[in-house]
């Protein structure tokens, strides 16, 4: 019993635990992370998704600059090569690539009863999948990498999303 104790309390200090890539967030000008009224925020380096993203749950090995991150497995052993950062995912999906993809999920706008129903004609092409801040009057519009303030509303995945003239954005539903 003692030995045990004293091998986990070994491991818990001097294990090292790989940073979450998600967790590298996009800033607001003061430097603060860009959030939503309940404090999500958007990750720069993990595709914004769904609610149902794969769970990965293991490591990957990284390259990361200001264009993006670019990741793989791990070898056998759990190491990356050099040059590599060693990230955690908790989300994600192997490409047929090698490549591995992570993912931060959002929650889905239409069980935030935030969808409407398809008008009767709607060329496929005006539909795509993104994700959107909803303010709370149901308002929504599309959130892209590059040109982001505080989601004055909440977060949320779009799987059918349509583009209105005023800059709004209606989430249709499946």
């Amino acid at each position: 019993m003692k030995l045990s104790i004293i091998l986990t309390t070994i491991l818990s200090t001097f294990a090292t635990i790989s940073p979450d890539l998600c967790d590298d967030v996009f800033l607001d000008a003061s430097g603060d992370p860009v959030t939503d009224l309940i404090g999500q925020t958007l990750s720069r380096y993990c595709e914004w998704t769904g609610p149902h993203a794969p769970v990965w749950d293991a490591n990957v090995c990284c390259n990361i600059d200001d264009d993006g991150a670019a990741c793989s497995r791990t070898d056998a052993d759990g190491r990356c090569m050099t040059g590599t950062k060693t990230m955690y995912c908790e989300y994600g999906a192997a490409l047929p690539t090698g490549g591995v993809t992570c993912y931060q999920p959002f929650p889905d706008a239409c069980d935030a009863g935030l969808c409407v129903e398809a008008p009767v004609l709607m060329p496929e092409a005006q539909m795509s999948l993104g994700i959107i801040c909803c303010s709370n009057g149901g308002a929504c519009q599309y959130v892209e990498h590059g040109s982001m303030d505080d989601c004055q509303g909440q977060l949320l995945s779009c799987d059918y999303g349509v583009s209105n003239a005023d800059g709004t954005v209606d989430c249709i539903q499946e």
